[in-house]
């Protein structure tokens, strides 16, 4: 008779079965859980053994996760999901190999209205990189901005939201991964984790002593720089052929001496080389003096 019994369970059937469904979705400006839960009916294909386990599972409700692209605003805080979208989530709510075919065109779910704005992320690192060895540009992230949802009075005072501690020792290649987002205390983001990518390369460093020039300086005066040359320490990805750096022009701005308090210029570059991973002059400021240019009324 067992046998007979556990035959009979294991063979394929069809069965109308009722579960209710409790509704995760992550729709803008609502609530990450439906306000309750929804029966969802349909004729279940699957062995006498998965039927009976839906039969004796009572009230217990399912909690399935809708994409919001499957979910339809019809008014107010109602959302619909069509059979034929339902029935990406056959396996979610009657389990595995399961086959269902649902007794309505639709189901009904709500979410509440809550509170959130938009948040930029911000990358906590702490990396050491191998001789040579540097990054060649910024941590690009995947989202770079998160929503965060909570009572308008707790959000109103976030700006930002910080990734967990990004460690890595001795970096000599560019970095990818993902990395967990810190929740702020009673609050819900919109993500858990993002990735995020650092370009690194190998670099080669150069020191040139080069001339400072003038930019912008209007018709009769005259700016002179002081020092007149400095030395810029380059940093060119490897390898580099010949001198990259001898492309670059360095100057002052005299719209940047004439809003200045003191008469202290920064050195400014343009011209510089594609493979340049970084410059800095010392020093970094010059002074300048302005005068008229003789013989001018």
């Amino acid at each position: 008779m067992a046998i007979w019994l556990i035959g009979n369970l294991s063979q394929e059937t069809t069965g109308l079965v009722s579960v209710p469904v409790t509704a995760h979705s992550s729709i803008i400006g609502r609530s990450e859980v439906a306000m309750e839960s929804v029966q969802v009916t349909a004729n279940v294909t699957a062995s006498g053994f998965r039927l009976l386990g839906l039969s004796l599972r009572g009230n217990r409700s399912v909690d399935v996760q809708i994409d919001p692209d499957h979910l339809r605003h019809t008014e107010g805080d109602f959302f619909t999901v069509s059979a034929n979208n339902l029935v990406r989530y056959t396996d979610a709510i009657f389990g595995a190999q399961t086959k269902a075919q649902f007794a309505s065109d639709f189901i009904t779910v709500r979410f509440a209205p809550e509170s959130y704005k938009k948040v930029p992320v911000v990358p906590v690192r702490q990396l050491r990189f191998r001789e040579q060895y540097m990054a060649t540009g910024e941590m690009r992230l995947a989202p770079d901005s998160v929503l965060i949802y909570g009572n308008p009075s707790r959000i109103a005072g976030i700006d930002q939201v910080l990734t967990r501690q990004i460690s890595r020792h001795d970096v000599d290649r560019s970095l990818h991964g993902k990395v967990n987002l810190e929740i702020p205390a009673g609050t819900r983001l919109s993500a858990k984790e993002i990735s995020y990518s650092l370009d690194v390369s190998r670099y080669v460093g150069i020191t040139e002593k080069v001339k400072v020039g003038v930019r912008n300086v209007p018709e009769g005066k005259l700016l002179s720089v002081y020092p007149s040359t400095v030395d810029v320490n380059f940093r060119f990805i490897f390898p580099i052929s010949g001198n990259p750096a001898g492309s670059a022009v360095f100057y002052v701005d005299y719209n940047e001496f004439a809003a200045s308090i003191g008469g202290k210029c920064m050195v400014r570059a343009e011209g510089l080389p594609e493979m340049t991973i970084s410059w800095e002059a010392d020093p970094q400021f010059c002074d300048c003096v302005e005068s008229e240019i003789a013989g001018r009324e």
